[in-house]
């Protein structure tokens, strides 16, 4: 399934990204701090 995560590096949002990524979706992440998921190999970040 392809998800989209808004927030992605908030509180919550780094663990929903983490949780869909180990369950095999395809995760876009949506984020102002783009470089807070360079440690998630596989999200495709989208900065604004």
């Amino acid at each position: 399934m392809k998800v989209i995560v808004f927030g992605a590096t908030g509180t919550v949002g780094v663990h929903v990204v983490e949780q869909a990524l180990a369950a095999g979706h395809e995760v876009t992440a949506f984020s102002r701090s783009a470089d807070k998921l360079a440690h998630l190999p596989g999200v495709r970040v989208v900065r604004g």
